[in-house]
């Protein structure tokens, strides 16, 4: 197997990601117990960082509401939303960037990363720079796959919690 590319990564991210989102929704789904197109109707007007807030209040009423459930779930949900939304910023760093073909002084093909964003209050425009190779994106990749194993756990749980045995 060819080695992957920063190209690759970064494309490998932007997917993972889009999948990730996939699972806030079905989880949203799964909370409201409701009329699964009609759950996703007003979903889909929702922006990232307000679905997961609404996530974070229906898993909080949700346990709230049931016997069978785990106070402390609460908590650990929160936090879970809390790397989501830090997830949800790197996503949007990355897909909202200009990027360069760059090439180290050893060789080694990467991309150069750019963004600008204007600060009105200092009146000036601050622009970023980061430099991605391949193995760059093995964090954000990482946190990505730990994210969304907690959020399958939680979408489990939630399952059992319904369907007790």
């Amino acid at each position: 197997m060819n080695t992957p590319t920063a190209y690759h990564q970064l494309g490998q991210f932007v997917v993972s990601f889009q999948q990730l989102e996939e699972s806030v929704n079905n989880l949203l789904e799964l909370l409201s117990n409701a009329d699964s197109e009609v759950v996703r109707i007003l979903v889909n007007e929702l922006e990232y960082s307000k679905r997961l807030k609404t996530a974070d209040v229906l898993f909080a009423r949700f346990v709230d509401l049931r016997t069978n459930t785990e106070p402390s779930s609460k908590a650990e949900f929160h936090e879970l939303i809390i790397e989501l939304e830090k997830l949800g910023e790197r996503r949007n760093e990355l897909v909202h960037s200009r990027y360069y073909r760059w090439i180290t002084v050893h060789g080694c093909e990467g991309l150069l990363r750019t963004n600008s964003k204007l600060r009105g209050k200092k009146g000036e425009r601050e622009e970023t720079e980061e430099e991605l190779q391949p193995e760059a994106f093995n964090a954000d990749l990482s946190r990505l796959n730990v994210a969304a194993n907690n959020l399958e756990a939680f979408r489990l749980k939630v399952i059992d919690w319904l369907y007790p045995l």
